[in-house]
């Protein structure tokens, strides 16, 4: 059993990269293990660097390992993805801005939707290089280091803000997901059908669904956090209107019953979800 497998890193994200970093996190097993537990939607598209043995990541009915040691996991829509670990597994890395991928990595989220794709195959930068130092670190903070250097590299080649597609993303995080399409559409002076378009292709997913999956993080960030109240009224004061309304969005996001999943043997896996924000 694996108790954390992405937890917060105490790392002090450099002030440049603080538009494109929500978190650092860190994981790892002590020993070899043989596990499987599912990757569930919090929103935020992932750098990923692994070391030890490589994970095999399982998507529908197509199974493949990590295509590197140094990836970008994507957003997650239609499925659970599922990570299987046989070996000793150990992960540093960075929760991305929802933008960050294109911004930084030139690289469109409908392009690795329900995917790891390395870092190699985006933007042209000396990633042999990235690859030699990161084998050379020898704790977490070190490999965060690394990766943030990376990062302030590639902010030089940023590609131009798209401020009506930033100040979207800021609204929907600004209102825990309780907007809708056409507010977005009319706050950014653009068609709803344009604005759901060009949101799905850089982001990866449609706003209509991002805004669900936001709302439903939102929920388990106070999940993590108390234990004061039932997960009906935790609901309910994060913008659901009804018991039927919450418990079909946990399904389908989820795969399970409010209930069933955190009294499963995969519920630490919440802990990767809500507690992290713009």
């Amino acid at each position: 059993m694996i108790k954390k497998f992405a937890q917060t890193l105490d790392f002090d994200i450099p002030k440049v990269l603080k538009p494109y970093v929500i978190a650092a996190i860190f994981g790892e097993t002590k020993k070899r293990v043989k596990v499987t537990f599912p990757v569930l939607p919090n929103g935020f598209p992932v750098l990923i660097y692994v070391f030890g043995d490589l994970p095999l990541l399982q998507v529908k009915s197509n199974s493949y390992f990590a295509p590197s040691r140094l990836n970008l996991a994507g957003q997650i829509q239609g499925t659970v993805p599922k990570l299987a670990i046989d070996g000793r597994f150990g992960q540093n890395g960075f929760l991305l801005h929802p933008l960050t991928p294109y911004y930084l990595f030139h690289t469109k989220g409908i392009d690795f939707l329900n995917k790891w794709i390395p870092l190699e195959s985006t933007i042209a930068h000396d990633w042999i290089s990235v690859h030699e130092k990161l084998e050379k670190c020898k704790n977490p903070t070190e490999r965060a280091e690394v990766l943030a250097d990376m990062m302030i590299q590639l902010e030089s080649k940023r590609l131009p803000p798209i401020p009506w597609l930033d100040q979207g993303i800021a609204s929907i995080y600004g209102n825990k997901g309780s907007t809708s399409v056409n507010e977005l559409a009319v706050s950014a002076k653009i068609s709803p059908r344009h604005f759901t378009r060009k949101f799905r292709e850089i982001v990866g997913v449609p706003p209509k669904y991002f805004c669900k999956v936001v709302q439903l993080n939102s929920l388990f960030e106070i999940i993590n956090t108390s234990d004061e109240h039932t997960i009906l009224q935790l609901a309910l004061d994060c913008g659901y209107y009804d018991q039927s309304h919450f418990i079909h969005d946990f399904k389908k996001f989820i795969g399970d019953s409010p209930e069933r999943f955190l009294m499963s043997k995969d519920a630490y896996v919440k802990e990767y979800l809500g507690k992290k924000r713009l």
